[in-house]
């Protein structure tokens, strides 16, 4: 369900796509590997390294790595119908975002959070019914990056919906605009008769008062009217949104880039980059905390990627850096993983080090077992190793990913925490997959990028 525009600017219906379709276009917007492939490759070596006894490996599936799953195009939402205030109360207290996050999985930036914690959204309350099925429209967000609309469909004479029943197929058309956008959305059976959805996306810069139409012609299997229109409005987010125009030239191998603009919004940070050439671009703080990759789109010479909040340690740091390298410069085959394991069989056993990339290391320090998650509480020798690629097995032998991204929570160390699935027992193994090329990539370049906050 995926939309895109082509050269004209005429939004492109791709709802009816395969998944496998879907998943073969986004990585051509991803970098030369995925994790995915990753995790393959890491599938193979520990069938001829990792010691017998041990159970198949399970993915829990995971995002692209480095966030270059980008969130899709397109999207629902409000218009033509009946007001329910009752339905939008009851709407209100369905937590969307955790949901939509729990679908995707991890590796895609957690600052959608932000929505409902600091109440960024605007609530609708506007339904439509037909063909006995009900879409009510709870809330858009916008912050001139991302759209984000939750919506609830309902099946009010249905006796039981299943998993066919739970998807909208929906194209979209702006007045007087036709931006690039891309993006993902996911569905969650919250009850016999009912679903909610959520879809995200990134876009263009939209004009002022833009309304967005969306087409919905088909809900699960039945055919019908659902169309709605969404306003557009920076109201919220406006005010708590900080821009930079640096204008900052630089260069890698001789290949140009200029740095346009940095724009800080309460639910993520995107670069504009004028540039012909086939580069990466990852970002860090003034405390080399590395911001959470979260995707973004290019072309005619601009290129706009979009990550992650600054850490909840330094929320605004005097400086940022932009580190550029070669888009195609680590090629997979060049790619060894070495996997490093601990036991945990109680507190007793932390902390525990491991061996991580380039002389570096990984202490384990604390777990803890929350209701229904994991938490793993790490130190990082340096910043190559802040974020490891770290895996939980558990006595029955299933490896488990983590759900969210890691967090840094002292500013003098880099210490972290990370979220997992929950555990059915308090033994487990800890393993830690490290890369190591047989080739070492080029070194970066590292440009410094001052930032006002007044």
């Amino acid at each position: 369900m995926t939309l895109h525009s082509d050269q004209k600017g005429e939004g492109k219906d791709w709802s009816t796509e395969s998944s496998e379709a879907v998943q073969s276009r986004l990585k051509q917007l991803g970098p030369s590997f995925t994790f995915e492939e990753l995790w393959e490759l890491h599938k193979r070596s520990v069938g001829k390294s990792r010691p017998s006894g041990k159970g198949s490996m399970t993915l829990r599936k995971k995002g692209m790595i480095l966030g270059y799953v980008v969130i899709v195009c397109a999207i629902l939402l409000s218009g033509i119908g009946l007001y329910s205030p009752s339905i939008g109360a009851a709407l209100q207290k369905v937590f969307f975002i955790d949901l939509f996050y729990k679908n995707v999985r991890g590796g895609i930036d957690s600052g959608l959070y932000q929505i409902e914690k600091q109440n960024l959204g605007t609530t609708t309350d506007v339904s439509v019914t037909d063909q006995d099925i009900r879409l009510t429209v709870a809330e858009v967000f916008y912050d001139g990056i991302q759209f984000v609309v939750n919506y609830q469909v309902d099946y009010p004479k249905k006796q039981k919906i299943k998993e066919e029943d739970a998807a909208v197929y929906y194209n979209y058309k702006f007045k007087d605009a036709h931006p690039t956008m891309i993006g993902t959305h996911a569905f969650t059976i919250t009850g016999d008769h009912t679903f909610i959805g959520t879809t995200v996306f990134n876009t263009e810069p939209l004009p002022e008062n833009a309304r967005l139409h969306i087409e919905i012609r088909r809900i699960g299997t039945t055919d019908g009217n659902w169309d709605v229109t969404v306003p557009v409005s920076l109201d919220k987010t406006k005010p708590l949104t900080k821009i930079v125009r640096p204008q900052t030239a630089g260069t890698y191998e001789h290949k140009k880039f200029i740095v346009n603009q940095i724009t800080f919004t309460p639910v993520g940070t995107q670069l504009v980059i004028e540039t012909d050439e086939e580069l990466s671009f990852l970002l860090e703080d003034d405390l080399e905390t590395r911001f959470d990759n979260a995707g973004g789109m290019g072309g005619k010479g601009e290129v706009r990627r979009n990550f992650g909040l600054p850490s909840e340690v330094n929320p605004k740091p005097p400086y940022v850096i932009l580190v550029v390298g070669d888009a195609t410069n680590e090629p997979l085959n060049t790619l060894r993983q070495r996997e490093e394991y601990a036991d945990y069989t109680g507190p007793g056993s932390l902390p525990v080090t491991l061996k991580g990339n380039k002389g570096g290391t990984i202490t384990i320090t604390d777990v803890q077992f929350l209701e229904d998650s994991t938490v793993v509480y790490y130190e990082a020798s340096d910043a190559a190793n802040q974020k490891p690629f770290l895996i939980l097995e558990d006595s029955s032998g299933e490896r488990l990913t983590s759900q969210k991204n890691d967090v840094r929570t002292s500013r003098d160390s880099f210490a972290y925490k990370v979220e997992y699935p929950k555990l059915p027992s308090s033994r487990f193994t800890f393993e830690l997959v490290v890369n190591e090329y047989s080739q070492e990539p080029k070194e970066p370049v590292k440009v410094k990028i001052p930032i006002d906050w007044e």
